[in-house]
Formats: C-alpha cells, sequence, structure tokens
C-alpha cells in the first residue's frame, strides 16, 4: 500500500481541497486530489476506486454540499468498505453523518486555519509538525542561488568599481539559463496513474464540475443519471411563503436507489415507440412543439406510461421525482434556494402569458430543446427538472398525500381522479417553478405543456 492520503470532496469546496492539499504537501505528505492526479485518457471510476484502494489514509472534506454530493457518498462508502482510517475534515458547519459522529473530526469552520491545520497534523499525522515558514512559498533552485550570490559573492565583488557591474552581469546570466519554468514535478505513486506532488507554486486548475453517473439507454438512446438511495427532504415547511397547503408537512423520506433520465423525452425519442408500433402518436400538438430535440407533448398519462414500459422502466413517483429535483438538502430550485431566470424555460419576456416575467429573455417563446440549460442542473445532474414542460408521474393526487405519507419508498394514493404532474413549464413562472410545486391534471388530459421523464430501477 502507497503511503499517501486520498482527499475525497464535493466540487463546490475545490478551493479549499486544493488549499488544504498544498499545505498538507508543505509538510512532507504525499497526497492525491483528483483535480491534479486523473490523467485526461484515464477511466474516472477505475482511477478513483483504485487509488481509494491503495490510500494510507481517506481524508473527507465536510460540508452540506458534501453530504449532498453523490460523488463523495460513493467514494466514503468504498473507503469504509475498504477498511480505510477515515480523517474528517469539517469544512462547513453541517451535520455529520452517523458512521463519522464516534470519529474525532478536525473543524476548520472558524478563523483559526493554521490552528485546525496543527489540530489534524498531531491528530492524524502525530510524526508531521507544522513546519517553519508556513503559509509562505517554497524556496525554489533560484531563491537558493540568490541567497548563495548575496551572501558569499556580495562581500567578495562589491569592493572596487567593477563590483556593481559584475553582479548585474551574472544576475542577468543566472535568470537566463536559471529561472524556473512554472512546471508541475510528477511522483508516480501508482504504475497505472500519475500522481502530481506540487513541489513549487502552479496556478489553480479551473474547478471541475463533480462528475455525474450516467449510462445510455439502449432502445432509445437516452442518457440516465443515477440517484443513490438515500433520505432527503420532501415537501415544504410553514416557513416557506410560497409553499402550498398539499405540498406540507416536510418530512424525512427514504427512497431506493434509481436511475432517471437525464432530460425529458423528445419528438425524435417518441417517435420510435410510435414506428413501432407501441405508443400512439401525440395529439393536439402545433408545429411550434413538433421539433425532434423538443420535449414531446400532447400525451396522456398513459402514453406516456406505455413509452416508460417500452423502454424498461416506469414513470417516477413523486418522491424519486423531487429527490431527483432537489438532492437532500432541500432547495428550493434545482441549483439552490434563489430563483434565476437564465437556468430555464418559463413564461419570460416571450411568453404569451400576461402574468410574464418581462425582466427576462430565456430566448424561448415556448417550449425549448431539452437540456438547453445546463446551468440548471439538479445536484444529481438532471436537467430541465423546472420549467420547460410539466412531467407526469405515477401519482395519483390527493391534496393530503403529505400526511399519510410513508417513510420508505412512498408511492402515494392507491386511488384517485387526478395524477400529479411536476416541475413547472414554459407557461408557468413564480411559485409554479419550485420543485415542491404539486400539480395534477386528469389522465386523460393533453396538453402542450405536459410532458414526461421515465426512471428505472436496478435489478
Amino acid at each position: 500500500m502507497t503511503e499517501y492520503t486520498f482527499i475525497c470532496y464535493a466540487h463546490e469546496n475545490t478551493q479549499f481541497a486544493l488549499k488544504l492539499a498544498r499545505q498538507l504537501q508543505k509538510q512532507g505528505l504525499a497526497v492525491w486530489l483528483d483535480q491534479w492526479d486523473i490523467p485526461p485518457e484515464a477511466e474516472w471510476d477505475r482511477a478513483i476506486e483504485r487509488m481509494v484502494r491503495n490510500c494510507s489514509q481517506f481524508l473527507i472534506v465536510l460540508s452540506p454540499a458534501a453530504l449532498n454530493s453523490w460523488v463523495v457518498h460513493e467514494q466514503f462508502l468504498l473507503a469504509m468498505e475498504m477498511g480505510k482510517p477515515i480523517t474528517p475534515v469539517l469544512y462547513q458547519p453541517c451535520e455529520l453523518p452517523p458512521p463519522l459522529q464516534n470519529i474525532p473530526h478536525i473543524d476548520f469552520t472558524g478563523r483559526g486555519y493554521k490552528s485546525a491545520l496543527e489540530r489534524l497534523l498531531a491528530q492524524y499525522f502525530p510524526d508531521k509538525k507544522v513546519k517553519p515558514g508556513y503559509g509562505t512559498k517554497l524556496k525554489t533552485h533560484l531563491d537558493n542561488l540568490r541567497q548563495v550570490w548575496l551572501n558569499t559573492l556580495l562581500p567578495l565583488l562589491w569592493p572596487g568599481w567593477l563590483g556593481p557591474s559584475i553582479l548585474v552581469a551574472l544576475f542577468l546570466i543566472g535568470a537566463l539559463f536559471f529561472w524556473p519554468s512554472n512546471k508541475t514535478e510528477f511522483v508516480s505513486l501508482d504504475p497505472g496513474l500519475e500522481a502530481l506532488a506540487v513541489v513549487q507554486s502552479t496556478p489553480t486548475p479551473i474547478p471541475l464540475p463533480t462528475p455525474i453517473k450516467t449510462k445510455v439507454r439502449t432502445k432509445d438512446g437516452q442518457v440516465m443519471v443515477a440517484a443513490p438511495a438515500g433520505e432527503f427532504l420532501m415537501g415544504s415547511t410553514e416557513a416557506d411563503p410560497e409553499a402550498a397547503e398539499d405540498e406540507m408537512p416536510q418530512r424525512k423520506v427514504y427512497v431506493d436507489a434509481f436511475w432517471i433520465d437525464k432530460t425529458e423525452i423528445t419528438n425524435g425519442q417518441y417517435r420510435l415507440c410510435v414506428e413501432a408500433k407501441i405508443c400512439a402518436p401525440p395529439k393536439g400538438q402545433t408545429k411550434v412543439f413538433g421539433g425532434d430535440e423538443l420535449p414531446v407533448v400532447g400525451i396522456n398519462w398513459e402514453q406516456a406510461a406505455t413509452y416508460c414500459e417500452w423502454v424498461g422502466g416506469r414513470l417516477p413517483t413523486e418522491a424519486e421525482w423531487e429527490k431527483a429535483a432537489r438532492g437532500m438538502d432541500g432547495r428550493l430550485y434545482p441549483w439552490g434556494n434563489k430563483f434565476d431566470g437564465k437556468r430555464l424555460s418559463y413564461c419570460d419576456t416571450n411568453c404569451m402569458a400576461d402574468s410574464r416575467d418581462r425582466t427576462v429573455n430565456d430566448g424561448y417563446r415556448f417550449t425549448a430543446p431539452t437540456g438547453a440549460f445546463p446551468a440548471g442542473a439538479s445536484p444529481y445532474g438532471v436537467l430541465d427538472m423546472s420549467g420547460n414542460v410539466w412531467e407526469w408521474t405515477a401519482d395519483w393526487y390527493d391534496v393530503d398525500a403529505y400526511s399519510n405519507l410513508a417513510n420508505n419508498n412512498p408511492t402515494g394514493p392507491e386511488d384517485g381522479l387526478q395524477r400529479v404532474i411536476r416541475g413547472g413549464s414554459w407557461y408557468y413562472h413564480g411559485r409554479n417553478l419550485r420543485v415542491t410545486k404539486r400539480h395534477k391534471d386528469t389522465p386523460t388530459a393533453r396538453d402542450n405543456n405536459i410532458g414526461f421523464r421515465c426512471v428505472v430501477v436496478p435489478s
């Protein structure tokens, strides 16, 4: 087993992870960080598994974003399964997961970064101490050369009128031949992967997005995104002034792992099912909604359910849909808690409704091509969960459904008159675009702002 520390973090905490990695290196520790150490040609999942397996210490950076990160969750479980020593570092205040509550954590949430680093080294790396010059730039060979000139050559050369001239000439020659290029030196921690050990100051890399776990469905070419098993906050609280009665009470709900379509089903994809003589064609769909890359509309609940069955899945339950849209931290929109009209297709200045939002132009009067707003992605990388088209779900609607909600894998009422639709659409704005908003329609309804996506449950 190679002696290095694997650093696990959410991409939102990249800057802190980079800073901590550099400081640990300055103390003589070898660290492994995906931002530095995974070559572009490497397969990400296998690289991560290999490096977790071979590390001597697993350091996890904890924050609300980390607790909501599928990648952090997967890496942590892998480290636990392999029996790796865990080093919890609290970067931002959050509730520690049960497996970490009995492991001493190092708190970096205050202002004393240096003292926190000292505690980290004392607790988990007792043979290391904060070295003099903490927080300063590492000396390069040019720094050492300058010091030699100043301490040795200067007293010898200074007397006489040639001294200053010779000193300047030597300095220019030294700078020309010995000035360090902005290179990174590599230390191989594993023959299969080049692991980077920064030994001098380097530019901060551009933060990469958290890798999303995806696979492509054979039947229709749809990309599906993984949502992990676990609890999440479902519904709204009374503290939300926009919350409707049927969104309450808010509670923790457990949902098994599932795959969900990254985007809504398009006209082009739905046509494959029609051509296979499985699905009935859409009805009432005008030309402006008919582009191959646009979400299919004009289909009722039965048509949507039939398509999902054809591709080997089903419509999502309300619980699955909401978890995929908001993650585990109870956010109001897929991207966070603040509305941003540039992250979705909704009733903006192009919209026909009198109540449209005239302050934003999202570029589309009606529906937008699926996936047109990548900045609106949910924590799991699911797109268009807010706006574009409402989406059919598997559940019957009941205004009091949340009061009688099962704690594990809820499926809603056994029967009803209307099916739940979620997500808002191009014709709506305001509270209707929150991921907690529940709307409904009769199963036979076909509208130009209702579409769907599918889920597949692992066998």
